[in-house]
């Protein structure tokens, strides 16, 4: 009994991640702080290493390498130490991982919280937007990282919506869509471009996967919904939809014709020059982050970048971030990251795909990684504790879920 009510505390837990994400200042911490802690009672439950599938292991892999590859390259840095902080977490999480593993209950309380976790977003968003005046929603986060992480829980909470149209659980799956639809109105509210690529591309992945739920009448009725929605986005001034989109227009044209290239989007691009221009000069093992620093000033004096450059730490795109601080080496441990788990959670769905009892767990924790890939086209998220934090612990979550969704599928054909 007592087993029981600690795996319901644990399973809380993991859905208070996502309930209090980006609502509450610093929300995501405490709740996965907890989790923490709480597999000091690996000890008491004395998982078996010989238990981990070899799926189970791969993802354990994947996180460590990741994490050790970056404590490599701080020492390479010149060990400031405090940048272990953030890479820590995927090292941090394995326990966590391992302890999930072993706890059986409420795996669906990961819908619950993320279906509160996005409403709660598009709140806050809507109070600062309407009521305080700010241009750009951003709780206690910048504005790229919490609309980044609304958009996340939305595409989560339409994961929940799959899972509940094919349990047939309505009240569920209405609260489910109206936080998808707050998640990424949260997303818009905040004027995050980068994130709103994410939306068609992981949007259509997700209806083919789940198109055996509709008839073609509920098919066609649910692909006009969702352009009136997106038209209405666009077209309502005061969600700033158009504003950013004609802004992205002006940029791109004043940045090639020489005419302004302060904007934020001209300065992106002077960012991407001058990451392409570092990697140039290491590029198996990178400049690192503050070798970086010393090899910006050497090109604002050559005339090589912008002085601009010099107030940025990092490249505002992950990808050529990794090139041009850890090189070609790191970027191959970043792709390990991203790529392990999203094959994972594919591999699951195609071996499950009529079982939704199985496979919605299995395609949230596949959209982790494509939206954070998506993400990371415009912002470097693995710079902040936010995009560590919320990228680590959810696959974990999901992970989890899904393996314990097979063991009790397996149990009752079995039984029966």
């Amino acid at each position: 009994m007592l087993r029981q009510y600690f795996s319901a505390l644990l399973w809380g837990l993991a859905a208070l991640t996502f309930a209090l994400a980006i609502s509450t200042p610093n929300g995501y911490g405490i709740p996965t702080g907890l989790l923490f802690l709480a597999s000091a009672s690996l000890f008491y439950l004395r998982p078996k290493w010989c238990d981990l599938s070899l799926e189970d292991r791969r993802l354990f892999y994947a996180f460590l390498a990741f994490g050790l590859s970056m404590f490599v390259f701080v020492y390479l840095d010149g060990w400031y130490t405090r940048e272990l902080d953030r890479p820590s977490r995927f090292i941090l999480v394995l326990p966590v991982l391992l302890m999930l593993l072993q706890s059986s209950n409420h795996k669906e309380w990961l819908w619950y919280g993320a279906i509160v976790g996005a409403i709660g977003a598009f709140a806050l968003a809507c109070y600062e937007k309407f009521v305080l005046g700010i241009d750009r929603a951003h709780g206690s986060e910048y504005p790229i990282m919490f609309g980044n992480t609304g958009m996340l829980l939305g595409l989560l909470s339409l994961a929940g919506a799959s899972y509940f149209l094919a349990m047939k659980r309505y009240f569920w799956l209405s609260l489910a869509l109206i936080a998808a639809i707050a998640g990424i109105g949260s997303s818009f509210l905040s004027g995050s471009r980068g994130g709103w690529i994410a939306l068609p591309i992981i949007g259509c992945f997700m209806l083919w996967q789940s198109r055996e739920l509709f008839s073609k009448k509920s098919l066609v009725g649910v692909l006009v919904a969702a352009f009136i929605l997106l038209g209405v986005a666009v077209a309502v001034p005061q969600t700033g939809v158009m504003k950013k989109v004609d802004q992205t227009l002006v940029s791109l044209s004043q940045y090639y014709s020489g005419e302004n290239k302060a904007t934020s989007l001209g300065m992106r691009f002077d960012m991407w020059v001058t990451a392409y221009h570092l990697f140039q000069e290491s590029p198996i093992l990178g400049v690192g982050e503050y070798g970086e620093k010393a090899e910006k000033k050497r090109m604002v004096e050559q005339g090589v970048i912008p002085p601009a450059m010099l107030h940025f730490n990092h490249a505002h795109n992950e990808f050529i971030n990794a090139l041009s601080q850890r090189g070609l080496v790191g970027l191959a441990f970043l792709l390990l990251v991203y790529l392990v788990p999203m094959r994972l959670f594919i591999k699951k769905m195609e071996a499950n795909a009529n079982n939704w009892r199985i496979k919605s767990y299995a395609m949230a924790g596949a959209l982790i990684p494509m939206c954070y890939m998506d993400f990371g086209l415009s912002q470097v998220m693995f710079a902040h504790n936010i995009g560590v934090m919320m990228y680590a612990f959810p696959i974990v979550y999901f992970w989890a879920a899904t393996r314990w969704a097979e063991r009790e599928e397996l149990g009752e054909s079995k039984s029966n």
